[in-house]
């Protein structure tokens, strides 16, 4: 494999990636929408064990959302430059 098309795998990757998190987010909008629509009405014994997992669950989305997709992406953006910098001079 050249670093032609290490450039070109890596542009789409990054391409895709930013799909994916766009996606990502507005899936978590809309389960956190249904989400606060039920919450009132549930309230059984099931309900803190759901909690509990939303919580955790939620607190990852997040984290990704917020921090992690965006590093990577950033990171990616910035060896792609790199890349094209030394592939084109």
């Amino acid at each position: 494999m050249s670093l032609n098309d290490t450039f070109r795998e890596m542009k789409n990757f990054h391409q895709e990636l930013v799909r994916f998190n766009k996606n990502l987010h507005a899936s978590m909008n809309n389960l956190q929408k249904n989400h606060d629509q039920v919450s009132p009405l549930w309230q059984d014994d099931m309900r803190k064990n759901y909690d509990a997992q939303w919580g955790e669950f939620d607190d990852l989305m997040k984290n990704y959302l917020k921090r992690e997709a965006p590093a990577y992406s950033q990171f990616l953006k910035k060896k792609l430059q790199d890349l094209n910098r030394y592939l084109r001079g």
